[in-house]
């Protein structure tokens, strides 16, 4: 588990924004990039497909943004939540982003200021927002957005002592003129507890009862054996078996985390 979450979870978030920055700059040039909830085919942008680029120089930050923000989509990079608008649209953009593991691409979102500046690019154009506050959970909440106004929720966990104890949000308002809103089809009340804040996605934790399960089985296997072929032998066969369960255990395991950790 340590492996996974301090060496494993980062390698797989990099090789992840590699693929993502490659694919959204390919749409961009051919301008097929998505400007609403719908692609260039008219069909729903799938879950974990790129839509933006987030950039925030004061704290190193440029991930591409995925659609969804379920646990398994945040592995790849920073969320965009479907019910709201693209960044640099008129009215609410909210980003989710993982605070510990994966890249943790929003763990110090915390340290931003009244001020600093949050670029964002979409098939619509580069968009500049400037941080206007940071939220806890009591804070006062986001005043009502005003017509041809945009504004940007930046959305991850408070991690303390490896475990989330809360979310923390950054307000941030469009500079200049907002882009037109593409059509979202999905509602708040639509959208499912497993893709909410510090939510956990319970869906396949079938797979990690199994894998649980063969390990088990692969142990008794391995002590029978090594009591027959001896130990030399046994290692050779079992070992990478082993490897793999482990891998896959572990993997399920991080998606009963909570989303933003």
């Amino acid at each position: 588990m340590l492996a996974n979450f301090f060496a494993v979870s980062y390698l797989t978030h990099a090789t992840a924004q590699s693929s993502l920055r490659d694919s959204f700059a390919s749409q961009v040039a051919l301008a097929t990039a998505p400007t609403s909830e719908r692609d260039f085919n008219n069909k729903l942008v799938s879950t974990g497909a790129p839509v933006a680029v987030v950039q925030i120089d004061k704290i190193g930050l440029n991930e591409t943004i995925v659609e969804g923000t379920d646990s398994n989509t945040l592995r790849s990079g920073v969320g965009h939540r479907r019910d709201t608008v693209l960044p640099g649209q008129e009215g609410i953009s909210i980003l989710f982003g993982k605070g510990f593991t994966y890249g943790a691409p929003f763990a110090n979102i915390a340290n931003l200021k009244k001020g600093d500046s949050i670029t964002c690019y979409t098939g619509q154009g580069k968009s500049t927002y400037k941080v206007t506050g940071v939220r806890y959970a009591g804070d006062k909440g986001l005043a009502p957005v005003k017509a041809g106004t945009g504004h940007l929720v930046l959305t991850s966990a408070i991690v303390s002592n490896f475990t989330a104890t809360g979310v923390v949000r950054v307000d941030a308002e469009l500079q200049g003129q907002a882009f037109t809103s593409g059509e979202r089809v999905t509602k708040w009340a639509n959208i499912p507890a497993y893709e909410r804040e510090l939510a956990y996605d319970d869906r396949y934790a079938w797979l990690l009862v199994v894998s649980l399960a063969l390990l088990v089985v692969l142990e008794f296997l391995a002590i029978w054996s090594r009591n027959r072929f001896g130990l030399a032998k046994t290692w050779l066969v079992y070992a990478p078996a082993f490897a793999v369960v482990i891998v896959i255990a572990a993997n399920q395991f991080t998606l009963l985390l909570p989303n933003l950790l």
